[in-house]
């Protein structure tokens, strides 16, 4: 370890900390989870859970050679399950504004436990990437590098077998994210990187495969990282961290050799574009299972068959809203079939306690929301600052009224009634049930800044400040303008109504519900004061 640089060892005291704190609260009682996705009491109890909660995408035929099937309740022999799963990309759970949200580590779990329970022997692998452009983040880069701490101790709950290296993963930080590998992986999760040397005191943190048994199954595990990837990370930790990145030709083969000689099927996590998943796959084809990247968050419903129908190349998606299953059977191919994780969710676990409770509560410990790093409005009038829609009341009362009915002046209240606790302390979520966030003068606290609750009229019209003190001034008056045509254009409703969040969200069908534009007349001498 001596080869650590003085940033690493901070890194790494801080993760420890953090997981210190995380690591304080008593986790709930495993188990429970969504009745719809067992299988019927009549079925053998080898039978992992039936589907009935899978949306209808056309994945559940059934082919002998391997695709997606509702088949592994009905075909005798079942020995073992291996659950796929992978890039996350930071969704650990959906954000519930709104209906028929998909994924969850909450739901994944109960599904697990629920083959567990049914006698199902199982085995678990992660493609890793779960978090993705920690820069970028909703609720900026030091919720990010929380996200991925609580993450990996979910996995680690989960007793995950693997989770493949990924450049993702590192972008939180080298430093950062080898201290949370260090400290947060439990239950004997290994991360897995067949091309990689770590640094000195990784070694047993980072290791080239696995042998993961799940009932008579034995699974050799491997994964190879895209060395391009890697190379294009810039930091300052890196070379005493990352010894060596061979190209995968380079290890694979011996790889292969060692893993067959160990277990029943091998199985290759491939961090890379899926255009390389499917060249190793045929340049190896000893593999059985080989798990690609995906360009989409929803997956295909069926795997690739290749090598004659010996190997399948398996997507999972994005943002943890499907996982895989291969089923492993006597005297037959291995079955895939693509579970969707849908609501209900079932009642408390484990993994509820670490996401709902210990993350949140961490987030409210080290005020992510307080904290965020906050910056200058752009755009409008020089120096204007956010003042709450209150102000806007007296010259704009019945604008006002009319925003007061909208579901946007009750989005805080929404938040503070939600049945998660602490989701007020969330910056993902603040953000849009808030007025400015992310700018100087904008939401920080409901002490600090009570007057900016709910999504009010300066978060499409900008800060108001300059024209609330000066109402005809005209150059004031303009930079807080926003046409319809402006606001589609712009798609500013999107910024919150986004894909994830209201996915079913169209502008005109909701732009009609907010609608404003003549509400008021401004004859009266007491509009053009300066508001009190």
């Amino acid at each position: 370890m001596d080869s650590l640089s003085i940033r690493s060892l901070l890194a790494v005291a801080t993760a420890a900390a953090l997981l210190a704190y995380v690591g304080c609260s008593r986790p709930a009682p495993e188990g429970g989870g969504d009745s719809s996705v067992v299988t019927p009491p009549s079925a053998p109890s080898n039978a992992p859970p039936d589907t009935k909660a899978a949306p209808a995408h056309g994945e559940d035929k059934a082919d002998s050679a391997g695709k997606s099937s509702k088949l592994f309740s009905q075909t005798p022999g079942l020995k073992a399950v291996l659950v796929v799963s992978g890039e996350m990309d930071g969704y650990m759970e959906p954000c519930g504004c709104a209906e028929g949200q998909m994924g969850g580590l909450i739901r994944r779990y109960d599904f697990v436990e629920k083959m567990k329970a049914q006698g199902v022997p199982v085995a678990l692998v992660d493609l890793g990437s779960l978090i993705k452009d920690p820069a970028g983040a909703r609720g900026g880069f030091e919720q990010a590098k929380i996200k991925f701490g609580i993450a990996l101790k979910a996995l680690g709950a989960f007793k995950y077998n693997a989770i493949a290296l990924s450049a993702d993963d590192l972008r939180v930080g080298v430093g950062e994210a080898f201290a949370q590998f260090l400290n947060g992986l439990e239950g004997g999760t290994k991360l897995v990187a067949a091309n990689v040397v770590p640094g000195a005191g990784f070694e047993t943190v980072i290791v080239p495969s696995v042998v993961a048994e799940a009932g008579p199954v034995k699974l050799g595990i491997t994964a190879v990282v895209d060395p391009q990837a890697l190379a294009k990370l810039s930091d300052p930790d890196k070379d005493a961290l990352i010894q060596t990145v061979k190209k995968p030709d380079e290890v694979l083969g011996a790889a292969l050799k060692e893993l067959e000689g160990k277990s029943d099927y091998q199985v290759l996590l491939v961090q890379a574009p899926p255009q390389e998943a499917q060249r190793l796959a045929a340049a190896y084809p000893g593999f059985d299972v080989v798990v690609a990247t995906s360009e989409a968050p929803d997956p295909t419903a069926d795997p690739e068959m290749v090598n004659d129908g010996k190997t399948m190349i398996v997507n999972v998606g994005r943002r943890g809203k499907y996982v895989g299953t291969v089923g492993f059977f006597d005297g037959s191919a291995p079955k895939y079939h693509r579970q969707a994780l849908t609501p209900p969710d079932g009642p408390g676990n484990v993994v509820k306690k670490i996401i709902e409770d210990e993350y949140r509560g961490l987030l409210k410990a080290v005020g992510t929301v307080e904290n965020f790093p906050r910056h200058d409005y752009v755009g409008g009038a020089p120096g204007a600052k956010f003042v709450g829609a209150e102000s806007c009341n007296q010259c704009h009362p019945n604008t006002f009224l009319k925003w007061s009915t909208t579901k946007h002046a009750q989005a805080f209240t929404k938040l503070e009634h939600d049945p998660k606790p602490n989701v007020i302390f969330d910056a993902e979520c603040i953000t849009c049930h808030t007025t400015g966030f992310e700018y100087n003068s904008g939401w920080k606290s409901a002490e600090a800044t009570p007057n900016l609750k709910g999504n009010q009229c300066e978060n499409c019209h900008g800060p108001a400040s300059k024209h609330v003190a000066e109402p005809d001034n005209l150059a004031y008056r303009s930079a807080l303008k926003l046409t319809i045509e402006q606001a589609e254009r712009n798609r500013v409703c999107y910024r919150c109504h986004d894909e994830d969040n209201s996915p079913k969200f169209k502008f005109e069908e909701y732009w009609p519900k907010v609608e404003h534009k003549g509400l008021d007349k401004y004859t009266d001498p007491k509009v053009h004061q300066p508001s009190q």
